[in-house]
């Protein structure tokens, strides 16, 4: 009796040093029970009738990184390719966010204080968002879900340059209109996987 109460004991020691007790997930990390979290660089195919492309958002110590390269869309829809940034975030066992068009985005400083200057006028651009379930027990955080992509309106916007000069500098103020989209909304699936957990960003930089 004392070997078999001693093996009872044995074997229950061994049960509770496994985090979540026989066969359970490992501690949470970051609201995942993934070892490393929910940290990682994230990709998913989207598809629909005359729809498909793919978008990505990476995460680092729980939260999305500013990493343009990593957080982007690119979706060919009825034989346009149209484009943008994405925001993403993962809470428990789910995956929601924004597909951006982009067209907010500032032109930033060109570095050249004379002579002409050449601006692309974006046209046929989108918006949408996503939302669905991620599968934090798995290996790989697999996840999938549904989406909506809707072509934006048109739009006037400014271009404002600054000319230096000895005697000081001109601002120009130029209005511009960007042409809407002609494509009606469009309703997808998307199902994706973590490509990786490194820390380190595609583009070098966090």
């Amino acid at each position: 009796m004392k070997i078999v109460r001693s093996l009872l004991v044995l074997i229950v020691t061994i049960g509770f040093a496994h985090a979540g007790g026989f066969g359970g997930p490992p501690p949470f990390t970051g609201g995942s029970p993934l070892v490393s979290g929910i940290d990682g660089t994230y990709q998913a195919v989207a598809s629909a009738t005359n729809l498909t492309g793919i978008f990505g958002f990476r995460i680092q110590n729980g939260v999305q990184t500013q990493a343009s390269a990593n957080n982007s869309w690119i979706f060919f829809v009825d034989g346009d390719i149209i484009s943008g940034s994405v925001a993403a975030n993962v809470s428990n066992d789910k995956v929601v966010g924004v597909l951006d068009s982009g067209l907010g985005s500032s032109l930033g400083n060109t570095g050249t204080s004379t002579g002409a200057e050449i601006f692309v006028i974006p046209g046929n651009a989108a918006a949408g968002f996503y939302n669905g379930t991620i599968n934090l027990n798995s290996p790989i955080a697999s996840f999938s879900g549904t989406g909506s992509l809707q072509g934006t309106p048109e739009r006037t916007d400014q271009i404002v340059t600054v000319s230096t000069g000895s005697f000081g500098g001109d601002v120009n103020v130029t209005e511009i209109t960007i042409p809407g989209s002609d494509f009606d909304k469009t309703d997808f699936t998307f199902r994706g996987t973590r490509l990786s957990i490194s820390s380190i960003a595609v583009s070098g930089t966090n």
